[in-house]
């Protein structure tokens, strides 16, 4: 399934966000929390990432102009040859680099660094964009995001959803927005889900937005048809 990322200012489609989603014969919809750290924990957790990154460069090479971005679990990182598999894919798939954002979580800054900054440099010497996801839910610092050198941050929805609960929430939201600017980091809003909310961190400086106001998680055809078919309304 993909999720279109936005234009903050003229809502039009930048890029798509890769979602692994499971459909258990037994269990039904499984959620990405089970399965992901059920792989961790079977060491499984490079087949799976590999096979969404092949999936996804593979339904995105029919989208001109836009990006792709996909989840990486900190455990890949700890993979000495991830950067050199990654360029492979993407190799063999004739999909360029500079169309690719690799998402980490904050816990990249605590499992292994020095390998995750070791496959950092390869993958932007490739054109590879990195994003630290979920930010404000964790523990990273001014310091590591400069250490790490992201290229974009994605803010954690739970700072969205304050926005309509406390005020004092709302200046949290801001202050990292700023910081964010302050370090020349693009960002995107997730989880926005009322006009209220892309309005609030537009004014605020996110340049990039996401969230069921703009489209549910949808399969690869379905973004297609949606911007870019020839009859499709959004389309050009």
């Amino acid at each position: 399934m993909f999720q279109p990322l936005v234009d903050a200012t003229t809502r039009e489609i930048r890029g798509v966000e890769a979602l692994a989603r499971w459909k258990s014969a037994t269990r039904g919809d499984v959620t990405p929390e089970v399965f992901i750290s059920l792989a961790e924990r079977a060491g499984l957790i490079d087949q799976l990432g590999f096979e969404v990154l092949r999936l996804s460069v593979r339904e995105a090479s029919r989208w001109p102009g836009v990006g792709v971005a996909v989840n990486v679990s900190p455990l890949q990182l700890r993979n000495p040859y991830f950067a050199s598999q990654v360029g492979d894919i993407l190799a063999q798939a004739d999909f360029d680099p500079m169309r690719l954002t690799i998402e980490v979580t904050e816990g990249v800054l605590i499992s292994n660094p020095d390998q995750a900054k070791r496959a950092f440099k390869t993958l932007r010497n490739m054109g590879i964009k990195i994003a630290l996801d979920d930010f404000g839910c964790g523990y990273a610092s001014i310091g590591a995001l400069r250490e790490f050198g992201f290229d974009r941050m994605k803010i954690d929805r739970s700072l969205i959803v304050a926005l309509d609960h406390d005020d004092r929430d709302g200046a949290v939201l801001h202050a990292t927005i700023a910081l964010a600017n302050a370090l020349h980091l693009p960002v995107t809003a997730e989880g926005i889900e009322t006009e209220e909310q892309a309005a609030a961190v537009r004014l605020s400086g996110c340049d990039e937005l996401q969230g069921y106001l703009f489209s549910r998680p949808a399969s690869a055809d379905q973004i297609t048809q949606a911007y870019f078919a020839p009859s499709s309304r959004l389309a050009g």
